[in-house]
């Protein structure tokens, strides 16, 4: 094997081994902390309440500006219609927050984790 060769070897595994805690280190907001969260995104605009939210695919997010915020997909049902869209969640102190997300590129669409 060829010095670049053995080289690139432990290169990948601690490549793959970090990707795979990144992976691991995700702490997800319950369905009711997701909810209660775009709830008070929302508030203030004339968008109703959502009746339900489900989380789909979730990933560390890009250029994240919180510690530990990450990007999902979710399905908001408003009224009596459902849209699939990316939020970035964060915690703050004990309480989960949400705003939009600029890693739509990262997460798929239409998810379907969510169909």
């Amino acid at each position: 094997m060829s010095q670049t060769k053995k080289a690139l070897v432990p290169a990948t595994l601690l490549l793959g081994c970090t990707l795979m805690a990144q992976a691991q280190s995700l702490v997800l907001p319950s369905t009711a902390e997701a909810t209660a969260a775009i709830v008070e995104m929302f508030s203030g605009s004339d968008l109703p309440r959502p009746s339900k939210v489900q989380l789909g695919t979730c990933i560390a997010a890009v250029e994240a500006s919180h510690p530990g915020q990450l990007a999902c997909t979710v399905a908001v049902t408003l009224g009596a219609a459902t849209n699939e869209t990316q939020i970035d969640f964060f915690k703050q102190g004990k309480r989960w927050q949400a705003q939009p997300s600029v890693s739509q590129d990262k997460l798929p669409f239409p998810d379907p984790k969510l169909h």
